[in-house]
């Protein structure tokens, strides 16, 4: 969290903070402590330099082996993008695993299983400007995907569970947050 001498600074810094959030191909440069590149990418896979959008797909390539069922890569298709002004803004993206988008597989091709979603969030309470992700639902693709998917996607989740993803994520949130250098605050 950042928070910010007057509100109009916070306006500001709330809006460069949502425009972090939808720009999805800078995410890694908001990382100093894991280095995952993120590309936002049309439903064939193509990418796309643009604002993220409800249906656009996103790929993830983690440090280590890929998913082999999605070309080496983790796909999550973009399910929800939520903008809500007033007292408490807020922008929010949820996100779900998908199938590779150059696969005949159905079979999500992610670490985490279908039905995870991971929901990021930026609000503005006052002055302060705060980043958040949640992370629902998360267990294992080991279910589903061939042989060597499955060990794959259990020792990336294993290190999500022992706090790599956690590390990630926080530095995600304090990289979107400051876009305008202010006193950090909690």
């Amino acid at each position: 969290m950042y928070c910010h001498d007057t509100p109009a600074s916070a306006r500001e810094a709330y809006i460069r903070a949502v425009q972090h959030l939808y720009n999805v191909n800078h995410w890694r440069k908001l990382n100093d402590a894991v280095k995952t590149d993120f590309l936002l990418c049309d439903a064939r896979g193509q990418a796309l330099d643009r604002p993220a959008r409800t249906g656009d797909l996103i790929r993830i390539d983690v440090v280590g082996p890929g998913s082999p069922s999605g070309g080496g890569y983790d796909w999550v298709s973009i399910q929800q993008l939520e903008e809500v002004n007033g007292d408490t803004p807020y922008a929010a993206m949820t996100v779900v695993p998908c199938p590779g988008p150059q696969s005949d597989d159905p079979a999500v091709a992610h670490f985490f299983a279908e039905g995870a979603t991971n929901t990021f969030v930026v609000r503005r309470l006052g002055n302060c400007v705060l980043a958040e992700v949640h992370g629902r639902n998360e267990r294992p693709n080991t279910d589903a995907p061939p042989l060597l998917d499955r060990v794959r996607n259990e020792a990336v989740a294993l290190l999500g569970t022992v706090g790599l993803s956690k590390i990630q994520w926080k530095d995600w949130t304090a990289g979107v947050v400051s876009v305008v250098e202010v006193k950090p605050q909690g």
